[in-house]
């Protein structure tokens, strides 16, 4: 596995199975990232984003990760699991620009009453690095876009999963839910009806929808009345 050092803080590049992934330690956090999804993020550097919400935390190498490469004024990060991830503790501890929040499905009310309150002037950068379910993702989506500002960037990883081949997904609760995929369809259908999306960019392991101004409409990301008498596939 690659090791990548960043001011002091070294992190392990740890893409195996969940099963199978290490766990952090001080000085040594586990980023579950490919070279791929750093270099996007190593490209937002000049963004300069100050106000940054984690949603997905795993061992918390990615939340020390942006952290070193940002330096943000402050950045807050949640994560279903209740246990908290003792080495992200003790680095946060002489730091108090960074959150973390633990036992909060992303999808709750929870969640969004942290970013809310952490973040009363808005959100420069969203990472929802959790489920990558298609219902969960986007209710977390219609509750935390809105706290984005103008011009901020709300980024989704993993989204592909349901087309890449992977032998053990095969009879898995997950294999048997809605793609991630649908969630594209519908953001690219409002992007082309709505000024709220500036603009979306996507490869095989993210896509990041660029805030423009206005608000999601009433009907939120719900499409149909813009498709012309058709049904939206579901796949």
């Amino acid at each position: 596995m690659e090791i990548l050092e960043i001011d002091g803080a070294k992190f392990v590049l740890d893409n195996r199975a969940g099963v199978l992934r290490g766990k952090s330690e001080d000085n040594k956090y586990v980023l579950v990232k490919t070279r791929r999804l750093l270099d996007f993020y190593e490209s937002l550097r000049a963004e300069a984003p100050k106000n940054i919400f984690e949603i997905g935390m795993f061992e918390g190498g990615s939340l020390i990760y942006f952290d070193k490469i940002f330096e943000p004024k402050t950045i807050v990060g949640v994560d279903i699991r209740r246990k908290p991830i003792a080495a992200l503790e003790r680095y946060k501890k002489a730091r108090p620009h960074i959150k973390t929040y633990y036992g909060r499905s992303q999808d709750s009310a929870q969640t969004r009453g942290a970013a809310q309150s952490n973040f009363p002037e808005g959100i420069d950068l969203v990472i929802d690095d959790a489920s990558h379910l298609y219902s969960e993702t986007k209710k977390t989506f219609e509750n935390i876009f809105p706290l984005v500002r103008t011009g901020g960037l709300y980024v989704i990883e993993d989204w592909a999963w349901a087309h890449r081949e992977n032998p053990t997904a095969a009879g898995t609760a997950r294999n048997n839910r809605p793609a991630l995929t649908n969630l594209i369809f519908e953001l690219t259908v409002l992007a082309a009806t709505s000024r709220v999306i500036d603009r979306i960019t996507i490869n095989g392991d993210l896509f990041c929808i660029k805030k423009g101004r206005g608000m999601l409409p009433v009907t939120k990301l719900d499409v149909s009345s813009r498709l012309r008498n058709r049904d939206m596939p579901l796949i």
